[in-house]
């Protein structure tokens, strides 16, 4: 690169038909001019700090995603087990032929809309 004062000396010798003779050769930027040492470590410094509490935060999300399932997942468990335990502390019965229930005009099944048989076993609940 050729500095500005350069280049117009450069032009203004052209200008006035006087002969320039020019070596080009491959050069470097020299950063220093553009980038301080310190601006690096600060973006550095500023990047690292960023990627740190990013994980923090991916971590965090995670636990609480992960605690919030296995709460869920209990839950749904000790519902699953009460439920069990409530339905087998109904009463069981058996229809026989002739019970009011093998009646034609007889209510059906409150659970599956069908009509009772002979040598059904069911359970009364508490709405009979």
């Amino acid at each position: 690169m050729i500095p500005e004062p350069k280049g117009r000396e450069v032009v203004s010798l052209l200008e006035r038909n006087v002969t320039v003779t020019m070596t080009i050769t491959i050069g470097t930027r020299n950063l220093q001019k553009y980038v301080s040492r310190t601006s690096v470590v600060f973006v550095s410094i500023s990047f690292i700090v960023l990627m740190i509490i990013s994980l923090a935060w991916l971590v965090f999300y995670y636990i609480q995603r992960f605690r919030y399932a296995n709460a869920r997942d209990r839950n749904q468990r000790r519902l699953g087990d009460a439920a069990k335990k409530a339905i087998s502390k109904l009463q069981v019965r058996t229809i026989r032929k002739g019970d009011q229930e093998t009646e034609a005009d007889f209510d059906n099944c409150a659970v599956c809309i069908e009509g009772y048989k002979a040598n059904d076993v069911v359970r009364i609940l508490p709405c009979r």
